[in-house]
């Protein structure tokens, strides 16, 4: 290279490190199929956004972008088969709070290292739900945990969907709160979980209110754990309006194998966000009991680490440990 060349590429690089991420990013786009992996059976709420959010990105991103539910062991089993991923983006996972803030809570062993991933986009937040089986009685949560402090000797059930699952760091929670007794219950998804409930085997679950809501009310809906009621059932009384300290949601969104590169990070999450901050996505996620979540990627890398210290509080709080 001459003298004026080098001169010339030098003056060059402050101009292109200056380009907006969004341009850098462009550089990156996938050659063959994304695999969009789901560490849940199929027929939940996390299986339902999934497939959302593949069919959006198909569109932009120029090729399919196909679902792959790998259920098992409290999410385990799908997080460990992406972690093992090679970081070219043709393979993601599209996950919840339960397999990265809280399994390296309840587990010492873990054969995948939450930390490591690489986060993408934040696609929505989940609203969780009081919900009983049909025939149970309460209409209300002020009667379902009188019904539960009547039964001390023979305790009241509730589902989740794994042991140490948010779904049960939720009802334990709501335990603590109201200082009442019942045993879980679990099973390997919230689709199984849902039809206990509706087959009269248990008797209650912290639900996703997008689950709920599918079951177009055959499972009543007692309380919701928001701050503020929720527009898509907005009969439905929060539980702190009904005297119970409880409220959290949980975020959903796409997270790539360790070493994943910044460039293709980027072109992802532009692309996703480009869809959840339109209203067609509050059209999609609103009657299914979700909330959009825009936040751009700097921030929702800054918010990862929030959420990750609320539910280790709440765990440890509540002394749950699966291999101690």
């Amino acid at each position: 290279m001459t003298t004026l060349s080098r001169r010339a590429a030098l003056l060059a690089a402050p101009a292109i490190l200056a380009l907006p991420g969004a341009a850098r990013a462009q550089a990156w786009a996938p050659t063959r199929p994304v695999r969009l992996v789901v560490a849940y059976p199929p027929g939940g709420a996390t299986d339902l956004v999934a497939r959302w959010v593949a069919r959006e990105l198909t569109t932009r991103l120029g090729q399919p972008v196909v679902v792959e539910n790998r259920p098992g062991a409290n999410g385990i089993l799908g997080s460990q088969a992406v972690q093992q991923a090679a970081p070219d983006g043709h393979t993601l996972i599209f996950t919840t709070a339960d397999t990265h803030s809280v399994n390296p809570v309840v587990y010492r062993r873990l054969p995948y290292q939450p930390q490591s991933f690489v986060p993408v986009s934040a696609v929505a937040r989940l609203v969780f739900s009081l919900v009983t089986r049909p025939g149970l009685g309460p209409k209300t949560a002020q009667e379902f945990v009188a019904l539960a402090r009547s039964r001390a000797s023979n305790p009241l059930t509730f589902a989740s969907w794994g042991i140490a699952s948010t779904s049960q760091v939720m009802m334990e929670t709501m335990k603590f709160e109201t200082r009442t007794e019942m045993q879980h219950i679990p099973f390997q998804g919230a689709a199984p979980a849902v039809q206990a409930l509706l087959g009269d085997q248990v008797d209650a679950m912290m639900l996703p209110v997008a689950v709920a809501i599918g079951q177009q009310g055959r499972l009543p809906v007692l309380g919701v754990a928001t701050a503020q009621r929720f527009s898509a059932i907005p009969q439905v009384p929060t539980l702190t309006e009904q005297g119970i300290n409880l409220a959290g949601d949980l975020w959903l969104a796409i997270l790539a194998p360790p070493g994943t590169s910044t460039a293709i990070a980027e072109r992802i999450a532009q692309e996703t966000q480009a869809f959840v901050r339109t209203p067609a996505a509050l059209e999609f996620l609103t009657p299914n009991g979700l909330l959009a979540d825009t936040q751009d990627r700097a921030r929702f890398i800054s918010y990862l680490a929030e959420d990750d210290a609320v539910w280790r509080a709440r765990v440890e709080r509540l002394g749950i440990k699966l291999d101690d």
